[in-house]
């Protein structure tokens, strides 16, 4: 009795953190698939059509424009920028405000850079580490993630992950395969040695790792080399070209996102990854149609699953 009083608390603390996870290991002998639910309902998950996978059009920059990394995101092209909208709850693919962080991001493009602003919403900005960290575990605390998948088929394999805090610190890595390599519990995760090298600037609503007060929020934003993409096969991409992506605003090893996982593993799941595809600037061939400011809501037919790991997947760490 006392196992299963235990198991149970761990499944919901699981559910209050948002669920999914950034870096849960699979779980033994996995290939790709979540794992078969069992019980009365198995049989009706299993029947759902799959869920549709959030979509996004982003303009590149007019000729001439240009943004400058302050971590303001005030030039009129952030303004008219693609964006996501309200991240929602990486379980059930809904809105849920009752998450301590919240958020929502932008993009752009030129040939050079991929542009990517975050606004989250936070209430008690941390930082933590030590000035100048290389790699730091920064989903233990607050952050903002990229998950990049060049190739747009979601199968992943050679993919990167970037992170960037309220500290302005770092972590970047590229993956082979779904969370791997992977050195144990500890990391390394993926090659750190890999870099972005990107550009980055935070300016925060608060004042960081004081819980004196309450905080608004912080913004990042990051401009990130295309030579940085090694795996690609094509960078920068071209007009019509479409990535797989996601975004999360992270705190304490879990935290909300573009396009939901589902139950479907961690937050490394190239599968439930965004599309998100480059459109050329306003007036150049092959720029008609304005981009896609908020791909909406997850479908109807989408299926509804807990914020918290499926049977067979680790209820903690969520994250790593």
């Amino acid at each position: 009795m006392r196992a299963l009083a235990f198991a149970a608390v761990a499944f919901a603390t699981a559910c209050s953190r948002g669920g999914g996870g950034e870096q849960e290991a699979a779980p033994s002998g996995a290939t790709g698939r979540a794992p078969a639910s069992s019980g009365a309902g198995a049989g009706q998950s299993q029947r759902r059509p799959p869920a549709v996978v959030k979509e996004l059009s982003v303009r590149k920059l007019a000729p001439g424009a240009a943004i400058v990394i302050d971590g303001r995101l005030d030039e009129p092209a952030w303004q008219a920028a693609a964006t996501t909208g309200p991240f929602v709850n990486v379980g059930t693919g809904r809105e849920d405000r009752s998450l301590p962080t919240q958020g929502e991001a932008r993009l752009l493009w030129d040939d050079g850079f991929l542009y990517v602003g975050f606004d989250v919403s936070d209430r008690t900005i941390t930082g933590g580490f030590p000035e100048g960290a290389r790699d730091p575990h920064l989903w233990e605390r607050d952050t903002v993630e990229v998950m990049i998948d060049p190739d747009g088929d979601g199968d992943n394999k050679d993919y990167y992950e970037i992170q960037i805090n309220p500290q302005n610190l770092v972590f970047d890595s590229q993956f082979d395969d779904y969370n791997a390599p992977r050195g144990g519990p500890s990391g390394p995760f993926g090659h750190e040695a890999w870099s972005a090298g990107l550009a980055s600037a935070v300016a925060l609503r608060g004042t960081l790792d004081d819980d004196s007060d309450e905080d608004r929020g912080y913004v990042v934003e990051a401009k990130i080399p295309w030579s940085s993409f090694t795996k690609a096969k094509a960078a920068p991409p071209s007009p019509g070209d479409a990535w797989r992506m996601n975004f999360y605003a992270m705190q304490n090893n879990g935290g909300a996102a573009w396009s939901p996982i589902l139950g479907e593993g961690n937050f490394h799941r190239a599968r439930r990854f965004g599309r998100v595809r480059f459109v050329a600037a306003e007036g150049d061939a092959g720029g008609a149609g304005a981009p896609a400011r908020d791909a909406g809501p997850a479908p109807a037919t989408a299926p509804s699953a807990p914020a918290g790991p499926k049977p067979g997947d680790r209820a903690d760490p969520l994250d790593r």
